[in-house]
């Protein structure tokens, strides 16, 4: 019986070993006819090589594309193997499992298989096999366009890579990485990462990857608008491109120097190196994506130029080939080129759909760079009406600033700015409201002049504005602003979402009919319905619970509020400021803040940056606070030394620890002669740290009072009335101070008098 066993193992293992050589050789049908001309003695068998047999099967019905009999074969490879427990052969069978789900689009049972794989892999302890698995599976996410769990799933694999020591990984690997922040919009760790590929791949004479690397590094610089650097990159790696004969890359690069061309105006190179792109890639290659993106450049070329015939019908070849190929960015940027060129031939209504069903596709993809030149030809457009332009061109200047993307920051200023001069409908809103002095937001920084200067145009909508920051940075204070320029005589009403308790949050907001609940002796009316006619700040809204959330976006979508314990829909009309201090993005992907409320917040969106990065605001805001405590008269110029000393510091809380700051000030002036505020703010400074110990104001006072009389007696010998006189108060300040703090008189020589 175990010599007829042992016969069986070893047929099996002469046609596994067959079929491997077949595969090798890509004879993928001959693989497959030889398993089904010896299935029924493998079955027979069964076991490990019974196991290992399917799973080349599957692999060969896989590449044939024949997916249903691909599947079967590997999930009865995945049985057999699976009754010898957890194995390096089974991991590899759920590696292949996965790809066939993935190829037949059953992407969340491939990401379950690649994920098994990964599991399998690191209990047997083969990290190789391990960094494969979840390369395949950040692939997957990448496929989906989920570019955040991509990253997160890449980074894993970097780590084991490192550990490997397996440097060609690693530089593929960093590579995908960059290529991944490119996507996301963060062009800083994009570069960062492309660049580390190119020196691992130099070190490793790589002149392929390098040239990729290149490529992708000079796209980074060509969104960034840094153009010369752009070609210097694309130069490089066409240089090696050439040696190396590799037909692909050379059609990249066409395609990515025709797009360098047509965004710096040389309209005949762009035609010129995009017309060869398009050429090469249907001569060359099946995979006519490649065709499908030069075409997709050729007509934005053809739109830039205004042939705007020639736009539309380029747009239409693309379309073909992407919808092919499945790849949502390049159908919604070809969605937005239909979208301008139905705009230009007086089509508004197709124009509008087109925009809209651009952003649609391009906010599921998650493609910034892409969506942002959709919000700015949406918002370019007059086939919408002002508003809802400024909305898009908000949206799309948040995403610029945010990059630090200043060509094109500036470009969407310009258009927001001229569209602030049109003439508005509602007569209530033609002369602006001049900002009463109390409210008005002090700055010398451009980039808040710049959403002061916006915020008026936005009296004449009703969309939400969110506006973001770190703490203390004056979002409460930028929302009063706002309610002084565009309403100052309705009501102005606010609430901190994280100071009330969940329970009384919702009362507060929505209010109540008397009986709605134990306790609810009267009716009460909600902040909501008493902001009617004015502004509502929901300030740190991050921490608004998720169920108060849903109720939110209702309000927000049909502007009508029911009170706790009512049945009447009462109509609103209040304009929303929401302030944050949170990451509502990483919110939203952790699933703490809910998706449809963050966009329909995001609109306008506002980041006040902080006051480590406008030290401009420094000596503007120092002068408003120390005139309002009576520290410095009115024309009269701030002292230098404390000016540098306020300036020198980094304000980890913002606007606000500046403010305490000089409330220490005031208390502290009072120990020492006027016009000596630098000592008493040095002493503020010392070592330039951050007030966030837990040390008290007054025993701040304390500390700084015992080291002045000290210093202030050994100034003067140990003279109790001279110190005095130096510090500007009376002896029997100083007499007392002594006694209350136990300060020993410093030995001089002499008695003390």
């Amino acid at each position: 019986m175990r010599k007829q066993k042992d016969n069986g193992n070893a047929f099996c293992e002469s046609v596994a070993s067959f079929m491997t050589s077949l595969i090798e050789k890509r004879d993928f049908a001959g693989a497959v006819s030889y398993y089904e001309s010896n299935r029924t003695l493998v079955a027979k068998v069964g076991g490990h090589w019974a196991g290992k047999i399917l799973h080349q099967t599957a692999k060969a019905y896989a590449s044939l594309t024949n997916y249903p009999s691909a599947l079967k074969a590997a999930r009865t490879a995945q049985a057999v193997v699976s009754e010898e427990g957890d194995s390096v052969l089974l991991a590899n069978i759920f590696v292949t499992l996965g790809g066939i789900l993935r190829d037949s689009g059953e992407f969340v049972e491939a990401q379950k298989a690649f994920r098994d794989a990964e599991s399998i892999f690191r209990r047997n302890d083969c990290p190789e096999g391990q960094s494969r698995a979840l390369n395949l599976l950040a692939g997957l996410y990448f496929r989906r366009t989920d570019y955040r769990n991509a990253l997160s799933v890449l980074m894993d694999a970097v780590e084991i890579a490192k550990k490997l020591d397996d440097n060609r990984k690693l530089a593929y690997m960093m590579g995908n990485v960059g290529r991944l922040h490119t996507f996301m919009g963060d062009f800083p760790q994009a570069e960062r990462h492309l660049q580390i590929n190119i020196d691992l791949s130099v070190k490793l004479n790589d002149k392929l990857e390098v040239a990729r690397a290149r490529l992708s590094l000079g796209y980074v610089y060509l969104q960034q608008g840094q153009h010369d650097r752009s070609r210097d990159e694309f130069e490089k790696a066409h240089a090696l491109i050439q040696k190396l004969g590799a037909k692909r890359e050379e059609i990249m690069y066409l395609t990515y120097i025709g797009e360098l061309a047509y965004r710096t105006n040389r309209f005949e190179e762009s035609k010129e190196a995009l017309e060869q792109a398009v050429m090469q890639s249907e001569e060359s290659f099946s995979d006519r994506s490649l065709a499908g993106r030069a075409l997709r450049h050729l007509a934005e070329l053809y739109l830039r130029m205004e042939n705007y015939r020639l736009a539309g019908k380029t747009a239409s070849r693309a379309t073909v080939i992407m919808q092919q190929a499945g790849d949502s960015v390049e159908l919604g940027a070809l969605l937005k080129i239909k979208a301008v060129v139905a705009d230009h031939v007086d089509k508004p209504e197709r124009a509008r759909k087109l925009f809209k069903k651009a952003m649609d596709i391009l906010e599921e993809s998650g493609v910034r760079w892409e969506k942002a030149e959709a919000l700015v030809a949406a918002g370019s457009s007059e086939c919408f009406k002002d508003r809802q332009r400024m909305t898009y061109l908000f949206r799309a200047e948040e995403f610029y600033a945010r990059a630090r993307l200043t060509r094109p920051l500036d470009e969407v200023s310009r258009i927001i700015s001229g569209l602030g001069q049109f003439p508005v409908t509602s007569a209530a809103h033609l002369t602006p409201v001049r900002a009463k002095k109390e409210h008005d937001y002090i700055t010398a920084s451009p980039e808040i002049k710049k959403i002061k200067h916006q915020l008026p145009l936005l009296g004449q909508s009703d969309l939400p504005i969110l506006i973001t920051g770190e703490t203390g940075v004056g979002k409460d204070h930028l929302a009063r602003f706002f309610h002084a320029q565009v309403c100052p005589e309705a009501p102005y009403v606010a609430i901190n979402c994280a100071s009330v308790p969940e329970t009384l949050l919702e009362s507060e907001l929505f209010g109540y009919r008397k009986g709605a609940f134990t306790g609810a002796g009267q009716d009460k009316k909600g902040l909501l319905i008493a902001a009617n006619g004015g502004v509502l700040l929901l300030d740190e809204i991050g921490d608004m619970p998720l169920s108060l959330q849903a109720k939110l976006l209702g309000v927000l979508e049909s502007r009508k509020v029911i009170p706790l314990g009512g049945t009447e829909e009462v109509d609103i009309d209040i304009k929303l400021v929401a302030a944050t201090n949170r990451n509502l993005e990483d919110m939203v992907e952790e699933g703490t803040f809910r998706r449809d409320l963050y966009y329909r917040l995001s609109g306008i969106t506002f980041e006040l940056p902080p006051l480590r990065e406008r030290k401009e605001d420094i000596p503007l805001l120092l002068e408003h606070f120390m005139i309002r405590r009576g520290l410095l008269k009115k024309g009269r110029k701030l002292p230098v030394e404390l000016l540098q000393q306020f300036i020198g510091y980094d304000w980890p809380g913002n606007v606000r620890e500046l403010d305490n700051k000089v409330k220490r000030l005031e208390v502290m002036s009072q120990l020492v002669a006027e016009g000596d505020l630098g000592e008493v703010a040095r002493s503020m400074f010392e070592n330039n740290q951050p007030d966030n110990d837990p040390v008290s104001l007054f025993e701040r006072v304390e500390q700084f009072e015992r080291r002045l009389i000290t210093e202030a007696l050994l100034a003067a010998g140990g003279n109790k009335s001279e110190a005095a006189r130096m510090l500007g108060v009376h002896e029997a300040t100083v007499r007392t101070k002594l006694k209350r703090y136990q300060i020993a008189l410093p030995e001089m020589g002499g008695a003390p008098n």
